[in-house]
Parts: structure tokens; sequence; C-alpha cells
């Protein structure tokens, strides 16, 4: 009897740990990274754009990031040799008991490569994990659906030989997320999915060593729709309206005080032995993504019908700009890039001035060159089309977007001694078209 009892109280211990070490014991740490949780039918946004695979907006084609850390073992470390995830609808890891009725959709058959594996002691050395597409894994005690190499809730993979881990080591495995390398979700939304991990000490998948279960889940997805406008902001103001752009992009205001511009001395009157200039101003916001451009529309100054002649040379489209001549005819004007105002006046950032190079207009002329001096062949060159009354010229121009520019154009006034006496006025109007 008392031999008996002393055999039985030896006998249990060793069996109990002959079970433990049968079934392996828990991974630590586990954890699974999805790509996306919508379901398995969304491939596209709300607005019909197609989202890339391995996107959060994909979920036909997902990537699927495992991370675990091996248990501590008695004896220490153990041996690997093939490892088995198995997806299911239910976390427990009993062998013949994993369904796929709860998770409608879900296909790992699409799983091309192990796109990440690290932690291994040998796995990036002399022999790593290759995906397995050979071995048949249908019947007890495994669970899998589908023969290989299209398995469609469980993913293979051994090595050569089984190969020492050691305890406490963190393993990353990493599958799909591209366009011919992916898992898919489940189809319905608010649908969770659980992946049994199942590391084998042979290669066969026959020894189980480790195991431990993550879950992932399909979700609703969010749709925001929001409106952006057409937008294009533009004023025009005369020299004593002039104000600094702000955050707000402060448009431009005429005076009306001072009403026309006074193109002349203190009295607005011209001379044949002096050239006279003034400025206006415009001021452009824009969110055009094809482009902007400025307009002037206009004649030259007239008093019935006397004119002053426009400046430049020849008639569009071969229209010339030039240098300012005393005791000369002349009306033109010109983008003015000296005249900064302390900063609230020119500013171009976006747009350019037409300079008949880079920035070429259709009547060939230069509208860039209103900066430098006035006197007889000065720096600064104006030009005038009068053509632009029924076919706007064009001023200034941008490829995209505009923030705030602010434009000074300058105007130049030079009358001859045959010009006849009298009050000389014309209205230019400005045109600011965007391409959206």
């Amino acid at each position: 009897m008392i031999a008996i009892t002393l055999f039985l109280a030896l006998s249990v211990p060793v069996f109990y740990a002959h079970m433990v070490s049968a079934a392996g014991l828990q991974l630590q740490s586990r954890q699974l990274k999805i790509s996306s949780s919508a379901n398995g039918t969304i491939t596209q946004d709300i607005g019909g754009n197609v989202v890339a695979a391995g996107s959060g907006g994909n979920g036909q084609k997902t990537k699927e990031t495992f991370t675990f850390t091996l248990p501590t073992h008695t004896p220490a470390n153990t041996t690997v040799g093939s490892i088995l995830i198995e997806f299911c609808d239910d976390p427990i890891p009993v062998d013949n008991s994993c369904s796929m009725t709860g998770i409608a959709g879900f296909n790992a058959a699409n799983v091309a490569s192990i796109v990440t594996q690290t932690g291994f002691s040998a796995s990036n050395s002399a022999d790593p994990f290759t995906l397995d597409a050979s071995t048949v894994l249908t019947g007890a005690p495994w669970a899998c659906s589908g023969s290989s190499p299209g398995r469609t809730n469980c993913i293979a993979m051994k090595r050569t030989t089984g190969d020492a881990e050691s305890d406490g080591e963190t393993i990353t495995l990493a599958f799909g997320g591209a366009t011919g390398d992916y898992i898919t979700n489940p189809t319905a939304d608010n649908t969770p999915f659980y992946a049994r991990i199942q590391l084998y000490s042979d290669t066969a998948y026959t020894t189980k060593q480790d195991y431990g279960t993550v879950v992932g889940s399909t979700a609703q997805q969010i749709d925001i729709t929001a409106k952006v406008k057409e937008v294009l902001n533009f004023s025009v103001g005369n020299a004593t309206s002039l104000v600094a752009p702000t955050g707000l992009c402060t448009p431009l205001t005429t005076n009306s005080t001072t009403g026309a511009i006074a193109l002349g001395d203190s009295n607005g009157v011209l001379s044949f032995q002096q050239a006279y200039d003034s400025h206006s101003y415009f001021r452009l916001s824009t969110n055009t993504n094809g482009g902007v451009n400025v307009f002037y529309s206009g004649d030259t100054l007239k008093n019935g019908s006397n004119q002053i002649n426009p400046a430049g040379s020849g008639s569009p489209p071969t229209l010339a700009s030039v240098s300012s001549t005393t005791n000369s005819s002349q009306f033109g004007l010109a983008i003015d890039s000296s005249d900064t105002q302390a900063g609230n006046g020119y500013s171009f950032t976006s747009l350019h001035a037409i300079d008949n190079a880079t920035y070429a207009s259709p009547s060939g002329t230069d509208y860039s060159n209103g900066a430098g001096t006035i006197t007889t062949a000065g720096t600064a060159k104006f030009a005038f089309n009068t053509a632009s009354k029924t076919v706007p010229e064009v001023i200034a121009t941008a490829t995209g977007a505009v923030a705030c520019d602010t434009g000074s154009v300058r105007y130049l006034g030079n009358i001859s001694t045959a010009t006849p006496a009298g009050i000389y006025t014309t209205t230019i109007t400005y045109i600011a078209t965007g391409t959206y």
C-alpha cells in the first residue's frame, strides 16, 4: 500500500508535466495589427477613388502584422520548425473546432509571401521561414479550409529543420498589403475574427510547442464630405486707397473723394517738357488649380476725336513696349515691381507680369518693365493695346493658386506741342479669370 501510494505521488506530477509540454505554453504580449478595418468588399473611398492595397480604406487587400513573445520554458528555450496561423470565428485553440461560418468572406488564399519575419534566432541567416504551399493541412488535427496553396483560412510556413529559439524573443510576422499579395477581411461590418498562432517543433505541423490567439475586427467606415467652392477674390483701387493685405487679403477700394487718377501735375495737367506717371493697384487671391490671368480692357486717353497716342510701335499682334519720350504723344501702362509701398503695394509671389518670354501674351507685348526712370529713353517701358476694348489684354498670369498678390500698374502720360488742348479721359477695366 505504501509502495503504491509513493508510486502514484511521483507519477502524477510527471504525467502532468508531460501534458503541459505536449500542449505547449501560451505566447506572451500577442498583438495583431491590421492595415484596414473596412469590410472585404471595400476598395474605394466615398468619392469613388481606388484605395491602394494595404491602405486604411481597402478591406479587400489588407496587410496583417503579428507580434508575440516566446514564453519561458522548462528546460529553457524551445525548437521551432513550422508555424500555422488559423483564422476562425472562435478564439479557443482546440483542434477541429476552427469554423469560418461567422467570418464569411475572409480569405487568406492570396498571401504570396512573408513580408516581415524578425526576432527569430535563425530567420535572417541560415534557415528562414518560407511559405508552405505543399503540405496538405485539411484534415485533423488541423482546421484549414481549402487545399494548398489556396488555403482560405490558414497561413503555413516552415523551415528546412527545427531550430532552437530563446525564451523571451519577440517575433514579428507580416503578410499581405500588396496588389497581388493580400488578405481579405470578412465582408460584413463589425465582425471579429480570430487568428490562432501555433508553433511546432518539427516541419510537419505535428508536435505543437507554443500557441496563442489574437483578434481583429471589421468596422463601419465613417464617410465625410466637405465642399470647397471656387474662389476668386479680385479688387482694384487707386493709389489713395492702398491698404495692407493682412491675413484675410483685404480688398482694395477706390477713394470716392479723390475720384479719377490725375495723370499730370498737381492739377492733373500734362506737359510736353516732362513725363508724368501715376499708379493703380489690383489684388487677387484664388484657389484656381489651373491658373489665373489678369487682363485690362479700355481705350487710350481721348477728348472727342482727339487722342493721346497709345505707347508702343506697330499694331497687334506685334505691339512692342517703349521707353518714355517727352514732347511725344504717349499713353501706356506696365507692371511696376518697385512700387512696394512699404509692403502694401506690389507683392507678386504667384503672379507674374507678362514679359513676352517666359509669360508671353498674344499681342507679343512686354508689361513687366514698369520700374525705372521715365525721362526720355528712360529704363521703364510701357505699352497700350487699344484692341483690348473688345479683346482684353493679359497683363499678369499665374499657373496655379494665388494666396494674396498685389499688382502695381504704372501709367505713363506724355504729350507733344501738337496735342490739342482739352480734358482727356479713359476708363480702364481690369478682369481676372481662373481655370478650375
